[in-house]
């Protein structure tokens, strides 16, 4: 029995992700005859990614209230229930976008420990080139808020960084990306690609396609700074019924309900914020990063005519309790603006506390 292909996505929240992961499985499966499940991995109990893979067409498995190093052994055995019942060729996994070590307590585990079910792909970390040369400055000031030693943590921990929404910067600032990257990591392959043109794509899924295996010898990073910058975020998961009383534009009320979140936090403190509205006849996903709003998808209709569901996730600088009252505010808002009616169904706002990893293999 051959193994299953499994490609670990990593990278910062907001950096592409999951668009990357679904692009990928689209490919695979329309042009190279592949099929392909997604594992996703949030802190929160309902996470719009997992429901954009799923409405993608893609066997899904969540893995939730922790990283994949926490919760390493559900993550082995949501591989396996995936390879057990849709016998996928490849398994793309992505995990919580502020994950560290995952070199050592994820990916190196899963190639020691079960290399006769699963060959693990060189380990891709995703860098979002709108952000990038804001996050790994150097010189820049820092302030209790600033939130940079991740992002630069993954690069070191990668064996191929992939350069996303590179559609959205010019050609001088991907260089200077590139020059900072090679100061973090000198010598690493990177892959420029899009969302919008799929620009490299081919290039990514050769990687995945290939006998290429995960080498790189994972080395054990001191925690204590990370822990510290994690426990800035506040972590807010919201689900509501959505019954609209005429036809709904789904655009409009996402880049409403992102403008009052915008309102509410300066783009220094706005992480990763996302919303989706999905019914039986359309669908749409839009993300907020910083100061930079774009639409992920919108399926079918523009506009919702018949009940469904709104998910709202946001992770940002602030403390909890102030982020709960925010985004209910926003709701409370759109729900006087549009003709809708919402029922919320479930709520959570957090701060993740740290985390152990449950195998952590380093030299």
């Amino acid at each position: 029995m051959s193994s299953t292909r499994l490609l670990v996505l990593g990278g910062y929240l907001g950096a592409g992700k999951t668009t990357l992961a679904v692009n990928l499985a689209k490919t695979l499966k329309t042009e190279y005859d592949k099929s392909v499940a997604i594992i996703t991995n949030d802190q929160g109990d309902v996470l719009v990614d997992t429901e954009y893979s799923k409405d993608a067409g893609f066997d899904t498995r969540e893995i939730m209230g922790g990283c994949f190093c926490k919760n390493f052994d559900e993550f082995v055995s949501s591989a396996r229930t995936l390879v057990t019942s849709g016998k996928p060729d490849i398994i793309i996994a992505e995990p919580i976008g502020s994950s560290t070590n995952l070199m050592s307590s994820v990916v190196s585990p899963m190639r020691t420990m079960y290399p006769d079910e699963f060959s693990v792909a060189p380990f891709c970390v995703v860098v979002d080139c709108v952000r990038a040369l804001d996050i790994l400055a150097k010189d820049k000031e820092r302030t209790v808020d600033t939130v940079d030693l991740i992002p630069a943590h993954q690069i070191r921990d990668a064996e191929i960084i992939i350069l996303t929404k590179t559609d959205l910067v010019d050609r001088a600032t991907i260089d200077l990306i590139r020059v900072e990257i090679d100061g973090i990591l000198p010598g690493c392959r990177m892959v420029e690609t899009s969302s919008k043109d799929l620009r490299n794509i081919a290039e990514i899924v050769d990687i995945i396609l290939s006998e290429e295996m995960s080498v790189k010898a994972p080395i054990a990073e001191d925690n204590r700074g990370f822990a510290m910058e994690k426990a800035k975020l506040g972590w807010y998961s919201g689900t509501y019924n959505i019954t609209p009383s005429d036809d709904l534009d789904m655009y409009s009320i996402s880049t409403d309900m992102m403008k009052l979140v915008a309102a509410e936090y300066g783009a220094e403190s706005i992480v990763h914020v996302k919303v989706m509205l999905e019914s039986e006849d359309a669908g749409c996903k839009m993300s907020l990063v910083g100061k930079e709003m774009q639409v992920d998808g919108i399926a079918g209709s523009r506009y919702m005519k018949s009940p469904g569901r709104l998910v709202l996730n946001a992770r940002v600088i602030s403390p909890p309790k102030r982020l709960e009252d925010a985004m209910r505010g926003v709701i409370e808002e759109i729900s006087k603006r549009y003709p809708i009616t919402l029922e919320k169904t479930g709520e959570k706002c957090f701060m993740p506390k740290p985390e152990s990893p449950s195998h952590f293999f380093f030299e």
